[in-house]
């Protein structure tokens, strides 16, 4: 019997070790080939990092491949990201959508150009600038109308997630069931289900993420007996997507990309406080720090000694030097702004 047992916990932890590293693996190469400012794309011009972060950070988000048009329900957010397909038809059956009460977040690589496309369509009874965003109202609906360059991945990490968090925030303020990221105007095809779209990679990892979830369902229901659900409404934190940015890179191995970010944060803002020239080395920077007795120097000389290390961040002992650099960062970063 014992030995029983541990045979399926192997073979359990062995075919759910394989599952996910097929799926991550796949899911992020193949990433790489989609179109730039689609949520598929993990690209530096790719979408996926807010479509994930969202969805992370509980929002009820999803993925929508029907043109929008007055018959469309419009009780949804729908988010349209520089669109690839947008003539004379669809621009009329995005904006009727909105007249009836839909509600479109519109991110342009031309923003003031498409601002006006709007506004020569429809006349807005209301507009306002609020942050990065030019919102009308507009019969019913509303529309929001930002920089689409601001929100890919290469742009969230590079400004510290402040842009997705503004997206989060608008978000909340709404009044929505369920959040759809139109991939439509990117092209693809409206009469295939999602399912379909997607790379064979993935629906095979799919179907056996799905079977390996049943046998353990199956499993440790009846090991420990019928499961209770628990509802709970999560706490958010004030710089919550921020973390979620940097888990998501280190999830995929890219740590050090994060640690850059922090990096090139924390020499400019010490060229800045020293007077300093925009290139100053950490020599130097080390000197000064030094020279008016600022605090933290230790985490100083910590950064130094392996700001040119690569961290592996899906081992367990690098992972925790790697967020004692993220740490030190920080410290740094707020002694500067003072």
């Amino acid at each position: 019997m014992i030995k029983i047992n541990l045979r399926r916990i192997v073979v359990f932890a062995v075919l759910l070790a394989a599952v996910l590293m097929l799926s991550r693996r796949s899911n992020f190469f193949e990433g790489l080939s989609e179109p730039p400012f689609t949520t598929f794309s993990t690209g530096y011009e790719g979408a996926a990092l807010l479509y994930d972060s969202l969805k992370i950070m509980g929002f009820p988000v999803g993925r929508d491949t029907m043109f929008l048009s007055a018959e469309r329900p419009a009780g949804n957010v729908q988010i349209v990201i520089a669109p690839r397909y947008f003539d004379d038809e669809l621009i009329d059956g995005m904006t009727d959508w909105v007249i009836h009460g839909g509600q479109l977040i519109f991110f342009s690589d031309n923003p003031q150009a498409d601002d006006r496309l709007f506004q020569a369509r429809v006349r807005p009874d209301a507009t306002q600038r609020g942050g990065p965003f030019i919102w009308h109202r507009v019969g019913l609906g509303m529309v929001f109308i930002g920089d689409a360059n601001e929100i890919t991945n290469i742009s969230l990490l590079e400004n510290g997630g402040s842009h997705g968090q503004l997206v989060a925030n608008l978000l909340e303020a709404m009044d929505f069931s369920r959040i759809y990221f139109n991939e439509a105007y990117h092209g693809y095809n409206q009469n295939m289900t999602f399912f379909e779209m997607l790379p064979l990679p993935l629906r095979l990892a799919g179907m056996q993420i799905i079977i390996v979830i049943i046998i353990a369902v199956l499993y440790l229901g009846r090991r420990f007996g019928k499961p209770s659900p628990y509802y709970a409404e999560a706490e958010r934190e004030e710089n919550e997507y921020v973390f979620t940015l940097t888990n998501l890179y280190m999830s995929i191995g890219l740590g050090s990309a994060a640690l850059g970010v922090y990096d090139r944060k924390l020499r400019k803002l010490a060229a800045d406080y020293f007077k300093a020239p925009l290139d100053v080395d950490y020599h130097r920077i080390h000197e000064l720090w030094k020279s008016e007795n600022k605090p933290s120097l230790i985490k100083l000389e910590y950064v130094i000694e392996n700001c040119h290390r690569e961290f592996n961040t899906k081992k367990s002992k690098e992972r925790n030097k790697f967020l004692k650099m993220i740490a030190c960062y920080r410290t740094l970063i707020k002694e500067l702004k003072k």
